[in-house]
């Protein structure tokens, strides 16, 4: 789509404010709506225009009201059921009606391929089998209601494991010296590092395509967690990790209490409909830089 588009993105957080930088870089204005005057002052720094409003609590007309595209972006900022059908269900819900409001003619919700249910290690396609947990569920309700909305585009991505600046919790616990692995160790993750989340937000909000949308968005390139491990330790020169499925595992786990599942996610149909493809090959190439 040629042309600069006007674009909100509620809960410029991790891979919104990703997002946002990429945007202005291609001459897009965009407005990051964020919770705290804290938040507004990080954007701002930045270069990114910010507005703070509690989506949850605050009063939407206080928001500008003109808008092409707006990106759903916010996160639970905690693991319950409870954040998960506010800020997926209930959340959506209020962002599609506002942006209806707004003008926009695009509205683009940052999901999970969380909701996948398949724990077998067999490849999964936008078609596969989803659902089956509250919070699967409650992420699943936004997702109809964005495809379901009749506005003139609307898509949503489910990601991958994001990684990135900030964001390697194995590399920093086997940095910190914490060389034993908990948990499920044999599962396949579909990793996709914050840049290239971002550059899919902005792949889509630059299509023309019209109607509803639906990508899984990963690298596509699945590894086991215990791979990971003994290629981050032989890159440390660590002694090779110890893996003990009754310690604990990682903070997302400890968290949402669920078992991560395996399962190899195909992505393949975003590169075809919208010729994004990832920039970072794998989360190899990804933590390269962070090994130092």
């Amino acid at each position: 789509m040629s042309g600069s588009l006007r674009i909100a993105v509620l809960g410029c957080g991790y891979v919104g404010t990703a997002f946002a930088l990429q945007a202005q870089a291609r001459g897009h204005a965009v407005l990051g709506v964020v919770r705290s005057g804290e938040s507004v002052a990080r954007l701002q720094a930045l270069g990114v225009s910010a507005q703070a409003c509690d989506l949850q609590a605050d009063d939407w007309t206080a928001l500008p009201a003109a808008f092409d595209v707006v990106v759903y972006a916010a996160s639970t900022g905690g693991a319950g059921v409870d954040a998960y059908a506010r800020t997926y269900d209930a959340g959506v819900k209020r962002a599609l009606a506002w942006a209806g409001g707004a003008g926009a003619r695009h509205f683009i919700f940052t999901s999970s391929t969380g909701v996948y249910r398949q724990d077998d290690g067999s490849v999964v396609t936008e078609a596969s089998e989803v659902g089956g947990t509250p919070t699967a569920d409650a992420m699943l309700a936004g997702e109809r209601a964005v495809l379901a909305s009749g506005l003139a585009s609307a898509t949503v991505l489910r990601f991958g494991g994001l990684y990135g600046p900030g964001r390697h919790y194995l590399l920093d616990q086997l940095k910190r010296g914490e060389n034993v692995i908990g948990g499920r160790v044999d599962h396949f993750i579909n990793y996709l590092h914050q840049a290239d989340a971002a550059g899919a937000v902005l792949a889509a909000a630059e299509s023309a395509a019209r109607g509803a949308h639906l990508y899984n968005v990963t690298d596509g390139q699945p590894v086991t967690k215990a791979d990971l491990a003994l290629w981050i330790s032989a890159q440390l020169q660590l002694p090779a990790p110890i893996f003990d499925a009754e310690a604990p595992a990682g903070p997302r786990m400890r968290r949402s209490g669920q078992v991560q599942p395996s399962r190899i996610v195909d992505a393949s149909l975003i590169a075809r409909e919208l010729r994004w493809k990832p920039t970072v090959q794998d989360v190899f190439t990804g933590l390269r830089s962070f090994l130092s």
